[in-house]
Formats: structure tokens, sequence, C-alpha cells
């Protein structure tokens, strides 16, 4: 009786979670498939360009964990305060977020803006000094629309209408691929812009989903429900800014330690040439497609164990993360036998040059390797945020990514000479290593939680 009980309610998180999970992960295709249809449809200009506009947007997203980081405590302030019962107060945490999100965006275009100016600094080779910089000034610009958009998708993910961002996601992928052919490439007599006009294309459709997440959040029917009657005045919006930052922050040190590492594995390879790059770039660009399903039953867990938490219930907060752990295993199992399987069909679809197939194959056995610790150490991270315990993903993290990866990248690439390989071993070591901690300290800590 017990068993079939239990059996019961596994399947039963397993629908919620599912129910939560599909419209973030294909929202969050839309995202990744967005820089799939740039790597394919610039790669068509030749791995020169594809490696600029790769190195560019590492460089892009190189602080972008920082600030976006921040902005995912909206989504675990939200689903707490929907466990407590109290979903309206959500919109002053949203109102927040968006003065949050004009800070956010001062601070990592300055940086940018730095870093274009003085591209020297990172050693790469001549043709990607050519391009990378040209399409950076473009989009750093998209930082402000994406982060706006950010903020209303943490809002509404948090609410548990994780359907409205799929939505936005998939609709921006149509767009940005339409604009990429006529700005590419010159279509219907519109100059050709080459790389810079993967740029364009996706500066103004990031412009268009944050001016629709603005206008859904304040003017749809369903979100009419979590409007206040009385909008939050400046004072309350103001103090909900000390959660976010309170919460954020430890988060946007977790993401920016993950994503920086990365970034700085691929301004690493940059050193190696265009070929090794243009490698790098096809490769990650395949396995970021199955982290991002990873992660939206991460973020799906996430918003679960927040409910439970606000609901002060342990029992199911211990269900939730087990049932996210299980899931994302199966998942990445699954993920990691196609990988070795269809290596080179995968790769075949991007179109590259034959010089760089040579180097993208063996990658794909790599990420294949790695695909189980990367969904876990994401579930990990996840589950921690929803019980607010943000501070130990953070230093997990640090040491996981800046203490361990990024030495032994730098170790096996540069000083033993295997070159991109290197780097990926590098990197590997440091997901499994963030898998291990983070899982541990999401069960001590459950153990110490006190309502």
């Amino acid at each position: 009786m017990l068993g079939k009980l239990l059996s019961r309610i596994s399947k039963a998180e397993v629908k919620l979670i599912t129910k939560l999970a599909y419209p973030i992960v294909l929202g969050h295709l839309g995202i990744v498939l967005m820089g799939v249809a740039d790597t394919v449809m610039v790669g068509k200009l030749g791995k020169v360009a594809l490696a600029g506009v790769n190195q560019a947007n590492n460089i892009f997203f190189l602080f972008s964990g920082l600030t976006f980081g921040v902005l995912f405590a909206v989504s675990t302030l939200v689903s707490i305060k929907v466990g407590e019962k109290r979903p309206d107060l959500g919109f002053i945490t949203y109102r927040a977020g968006l003065l949050v999100s004009v800070i956010l965006f001062v601070f990592q275009y300055l940086i940018l803006w730095l870093l274009i100016e003085n591209f020297h600094w990172l050693k790469q080779s001549p043709e990607i000094e050519a391009i990378a910089p040209e399409f950076l000034k473009i989009i750093a610009w998209s930082v402000l629309p994406m982060l706006i958009f950010t903020n209303c998708r943490q809002f509404t993910d948090g609410l548990g209408h994780t359907k409205i961002s799929m939505v936005l996601n998939i609709g921006g992928l149509g767009l940005n691929v339409l604009l990429n052919a006529i700005m590419i490439y010159g279509w219907w007599g519109f100059p050709a812009l080459g790389a810079n006009g993967a740029a364009w294309a996706t500066l103004i459709t990031r412009i268009l989903m944050a001016v629709a997440a603005l206008w859904y959040v304040r003017y749809s029917k369903l979100m009419k429900q979590y409007l206040p009657v009385k909008m939050p005045d400046f004072k309350a919006i103001w103090r909900e800014t000390f959660e976010i930052w309170k919460i954020g922050t430890p988060i946007a040190l977790q993401t920016f330690a993950e994503w920086a590492c990365f970034a700085i594995s691929g301004i690493m390879i940059g050193w190696y040439g265009s070929v090794q790059l243009a490698a790098h770039a096809v490769a990650l660009n395949a396995a970021s497609l199955t982290y991002m399903v990873a992660s939206g039953l991460s973020m799906a867990g996430s918003i679960r164990v927040g409910n439970a938490y606000g609901e002060q219930s342990l029992s199911s907060i211990r269900r939730i993360a087990n049932m996210t752990f299980f899931m994302i295993v199966v998942f990445e199992i699954f993920n990691a036998l196609i990988f070795i399987v269809f290596n080179r069909q995968i790769a075949g679809l991007y179109g590259v040059e034959s010089d760089v197939m040579p180097y993208i194959l063996p990658l794909f056995f790599l990420a294949a390797f790695f695909q189980i610790s990367d969904g876990l150490q994401a579930a990990a991270m996840s589950v921690l945020r929803g019980i607010k315990d943000v501070v130990w993903a953070s230093i997990i993290s640090i040491i996981a990514y800046w203490v361990v990866s990024l030495p032994l990248s730098y170790l096996f690439g540069e000083i033993l000479q295997k070159g991109v390989y290197g780097v990926w071993l590098g990197f590997s070591a440091g997901l499994f290593l963030a898998a291990i901690l983070g899982v541990y300290r999401f069960y001590y800590q459950w153990k110490r939680i006190k309502f």
C-alpha cells in the first residue's frame, strides 16, 4: 500500500515538474536555436567569420552571467510568495526587477565598451580582431532588452505560467532567422551586411521580445489577477530591490563563475587559431541544446521547491528534488548516447569546412562524457536556489570553475599542448566537481531547514 502511494506521488510530481518544465525547455531551446541559427547562417560565410562571431558572443556572455544571475532571484521570490498564498505581492518584485535591470545594463555595457576599445588585451588572431569588436559594438546595446525580458520571464515563471516566455522565445527565434537572412545575405534588396547582419538581427529581435513581454505582463487578461488594486509606490519597490540584491548577488556569482569559465575557455581556444575555435563553437553549440533541456527541468524543480518552501513542507522539498535529479540523469544518459552514435551526422548539420570536421568529432565524445554532471550541477544549483541557500551555491561554483576548471584547462590546453581538447577536459572536470558538491550541499542543508 505504501509503495503504491509513493508511486502515485512520484508520478504526480513528475507530471507537475514536466508541466512546468516543457514550456521553459521550449523557450530555452528557442534562445539556443537563435545561437544555432547564427552559427549555421554565419558559418556559410566561412570559418573566420564563424570564429569571430563566436568569440564576440563569448565575451558578451562572459559578464551576462553576473547581470542575469541577479534577476534569477525574481522567480525564487515570486514562487515563495505563491507558496505563501500571496501571489499578488509578486508584482512588487517584478517592478523592482525592472529597476535592477537598468542598473545592471549600465554596469555590463561599460565593461563591454572597455573590452571593445581594448580588444588587443585578449591576444586573438588578426582575423578575429577584425570581426569580433565590430560585432560586439552592436549587440552590446541588446543587454538592456535582454535583461528586461529576463525579468518578465522570471516573474511569469515564478507564478507558474511558464508558457508565456515559451511563446515569446519561439516567436523571437522565427524573427531572428528571418532577419538573419535579410541582413546577412541581403535578401529582398537589403544590403548584405555579412557577420554584422547577425548582430543587427539579434539586437532588433531582443528589443521586440522585451516590448512584447512588458505589454503582456501589464495588459494581458491572465496577468490582471496578479496586478495590485493600488500600484506599489517607489518606496515599496526600492525596498524590494534589496531582497533581489540579497538573494540575486550570490546567484550572480554562481552563474558568472560558470558562464565566465566557458567564455574564458573560448578565449583560450582562440589562441590556437580559427579552425579550432570554429570546431569549439559548433560542438559547444550542439551541447548547449541538451543543457537547455536540463536547465528547463532544473528551473521547474526550483519553482516547485520554492512553492514547497513557502508551504513549509520539508518532505515535499526532498521529494521534488529527488524527482528533479532522477529525471535529469535519465535524460542526460540518453543525450550521451546520441552524441556518441550520431556525432558525425550532428556535426554535418552545421555545414562546416572540411578542415574543421576532424576537430569536431572528438569534442562530441567529450560532450557525451560530461552530460550527466552538467545536468546534475544545474539541478543542484536550482533546487538550492529554491530553499534560499544561494551563498554556498556560489562558493561551490567558484571552486569548481575558477579553482579547478580554468587552471586545468590552461594546464592541459597550453602547457601540455593539447589545444582545444585539453581545454574541454578542464571544464569537464569542473562540471563533475560542481555536480558532486552541489547535490551533497542540498541534502546537507535540507536536514537543517528550520521554519
